[in-house]
C-alpha cells in the first residue's frame, strides 16, 4: 500500500483556479501547508457535530438532541442531521473555520475553549427562544 501524496493538480481543477491563482495560493506558506492536510482522506474520515443541548421557546422546535453532520469538517451530511432553524445557523461558518484551522494546524479541534454557542434570538425576553448548541468531532463511524 503506497502513501497517500496530495495532487496539486487535481487541487487547481477542483477549485477551477488558474495557473496565476495557483502561484499566489502556492506563495502564501501557511495555505500550502494547509491544503494537504484539509483535502487528505484522514479529513474525510472527521465528522463536525453541532449539538443542541439546551432549548427553550424555539418556534422551529429545536430540542437537545438535535444534530447537524457535517463530513471533513464542514460538509452538510443531511442524511446524518436534523431539520434545522436558519436563525440558529449563524455562526457555523467561523466554527468551521476554527476546527478546520486547528485540524491543519495539528491541534485536537476538540481541545477548543469556544465549544459552546446560541442562535441569534435573544430569547424570550426581546425575541422568541433561544438553543444553545455544541461542537464537537468525531470520527466517522
Amino acid at each position: 500500500m503506497s502513501e497517500w501524496k496530495f495532487d496539486w493538480k487535481r487541487f487547481q481543477k477542483h477549485n477551477k483556479y488558474t495557473d496565476e491563482e495557483m502561484k499566489t495560493f502556492m506563495n502564501d506558506p501557511v495555505r500550502a501547508k494547509a491544503a494537504p492536510m484539509l483535502f487528505s482522506p484522514a479529513i474525510l474520515k472527521k465528522n463536525m457535530i453541532i449539538e443542541v443541548v439546551e432549548s427553550h421557546g424555539c418556534s422551529a422546535g429545536l430540542k437537545p438532541g438535535d444534530k447537524l453532520v457535517f463530513r471533513a469538517l464542514g460538509i452538510l451530511d443531511p442524511s446524518k442531521s436534523s431539520p434545522w432553524c436558519a436563525q440558529a445557523m449563524g455562526e457555523f461558518g467561523g466554527i468551521a473555520n476554527l476546527l478546520q484551522d486547528r485540524y491543519a494546524a495539528g491541534l485536537d479541534p476538540n481541545d477548543s475553549i469556544w465549544k459552546y454557542f446560541s442562535c441569534m434570538d435573544c430569547g424570550p425576553k426581546h425575541g422568541w427562544g433561544q438553543v444553545i448548541m455544541k461542537v464537537y468531532v468525531e470520527d466517522e463511524k
